[in-house]
């Protein structure tokens, strides 16, 4: 008796998480294709970063940010690392590392990572788990329009997708510390997967 109302339970629990799936993915396929059919362009980023800003105009932008102490050198010298701190930021401070994939010497795309400066394996609070609604929150400030939709991706768990004309924004966790956030121009990519 108990084994069976187990049994009908999962099931109807099994059915409850596949139907929230493939509702979550038919919702993003509808909101994109409503958003690029809407030819509303949203190129901002990060700042002043921007989809169709050249090598050379990021370069000298950050250069520039840098000379201001807003921008600094980011990880292993291979990224931008914009320091997050104070009121109207992250809970905590945090480290937002980040850098454009250029395609004929524009930005089309652009990964971003986010750490809590104070994370430690002990310290649980800090958790990418936590880290990744924190970040969402921020960019739902940052980044006015359409929410965010919550999506399960077979490769990396819970992801955060959010869709405004043709930039999407992908937020999800990548290992106990880190957050990963994944820009993309879906006018120059491929739009059905986020």
């Amino acid at each position: 008796m108990i084994r069976s109302i187990y049994l009908r339970s999962s099931l109807i629990t099994l059915a409850v998480l596949f139907s929230a799936c493939r509702d979550g993915a038919r919702s993003y396929s509808s909101l994109v294709k409503k958003e690029l059919a809407s030819g509303r362009t949203a190129n901002q980023l990060i700042m002043d970063v921007h989809f169709g800003m050249t090598r050379r105009q990021f370069y000298d932008y950050c250069w520039g940010m840098h000379n201001k102490g807003i921008f600094e050198d980011g990880a292993n010298s291979t990224a931008v690392l914009y320091p997050l701190r104070g009121p109207g930021q992250l809970k905590q401070p945090a480290s937002m590392n980040f850098y454009p994939v250029f395609r004929n010497d524009t930005i089309y795309k652009m990964w971003a990572q986010f750490e809590y400066d104070a994370w430690a394996p002990w310290n649980r609070s800090l958790f990418a788990d936590s880290l990744m609604l924190d970040v969402v929150n921020l960019y739902t400030k940052w980044y006015p329009g359409n929410n965010f939709i919550k999506l399960t991706d077979p490769k990396r768990g819970t992801i955060f997708v959010k869709v405004d004309g043709n930039r999407r924004i992908v937020v999800g966790r990548k290992d106990d510390a880190h957050v990963n956030v994944d820009y993309t121009d879906l006018l120059a990519d491929n739009p059905t997967q986020p």
